[in-house]
């Protein structure tokens, strides 16, 4: 069970305190050292909390999607270092929001209505078109400014639309930094989600991330996820064979390097002591990862101690 601390920082949620992109020029909310807890207030992917279909057909049109709370900047944290983001706990709104994707989704352009669901969420099981499902609060965004600046429904190597249902409070999100201070957003709670978000959309929901933030001088290529169940490797691109490859890619690399081995011992490595996970599959830009099992690569074996 995760230990949840006593926060020295909340960032509530408003409209000058977000942003719709990994933006690197915007003055940041909140300056903190390494080793912080701060609580985060963010709002649903939708950009609104909505009562009806009609107003969320409204909020959509406006063209704003996916606000990421920030940025807040790290004292100490230069380019080529590595934050670690971890996940203490996640506090939902009353409500989360689900319907069917028109720009993305497995099946699109076979359904042309929106087939809005607002759902109550307040304890550990909500129910569904009377199916009871068990409430798993995940985040969906998290991501540090980004030379390109990266729209926070798409990936990048710095992270943001990550779209991980691993991403749970025990998790740590690490991410590669390119700007002093490092700039860190997060958004796009889920109350529950499935492995690519079949249908375009996951449950979506407003809610309070409790985290704290670490720093180390070493470098990685790309976002790493650890959990309990392993450490994830992200890759990501326009096509789902491009983000696998590059995540394999990745992957394969770092287990060359910290197990000084040759990479295609790697490789091989990889067809019994890894798994694929599926973030983001229907959008623009999907997003991949290989799992690799602890007893093959723990973060400890790629960082060394925190700053």
């Amino acid at each position: 069970m995760s230990v949840v601390n006593i926060p020295e920082h909340v960032i509530p949620y408003n409209k000058d305190n977000i942003a719709f992109s990994l933006d690197a020029h915007k003055k940041p909310l909140l300056i903190v050292q390494p080793g912080h807890h701060v609580v985060v207030e963010t709002m649903n992917a939708f950009s609104q909390e909505t009562a009806t279909e009609e107003e969320l057909n409204n909020t959509i049109n406006q063209g704003y999607h996916h606000p990421f709370t920030g940025p807040i900047f790290i004292e100490g944290a230069e380019q080529g270092m590595t934050i670690g983001v971890h996940i203490e706990q996640i506090e939902l709104a009353p409500y989360a929001y689900t319907c069917i994707s028109r720009s993305s989704g497995v099946l699109k352009g076979i359904f042309h209505d929106r087939n809005y669901k607002r759902i109550a969420v307040e304890t550990d099981r909500f129910d569904c078109m009377g199916i009871s499902f068990q409430t798993v609060p995940s985040v969906g965004g998290i991501g540090l400014a980004d030379p390109n600046g990266t729209r926070n429904g798409a990936t990048c190597d710095h992270g943001g639309n990550l779209d991980f249902k691993q991403m749970v409070p025990g998790s740590t999100v690490y991410l590669p930094t390119a700007f002093s201070g490092g700039l860190l957003y997060i958004g796009d709670l889920h109350a529950r989600q499935g492995d690519g978000e079949l249908s375009g959309i996951a449950l979506e929901s407003s809610g309070s991330v409790h985290l704290s933030v670490q720093l180390w001088a070493d470098c990685i290529p790309c976002p790493i996820i650890d959990h309990p169940e392993g450490m994830m490797v992200v890759g990501y691109g326009e096509t789902f064979d491009e983000a696998i490859r590059q995540a394999v890619r990745h992957a394969v690399g770092m287990i060359a390097t910290h197990r000084q081995i040759s990479e295609s011992d790697a490789y091989i490595l990889l067809g019994f002591a890894a798994n694929l996970v599926v973030g983001h599959l229907t959008g623009r830009i999907k997003s991949v990862a290989v799992q690799l099992s602890h007893e093959l690569l723990a973060i400890s074996d790629i960082l060394s101690h925190p700053l």
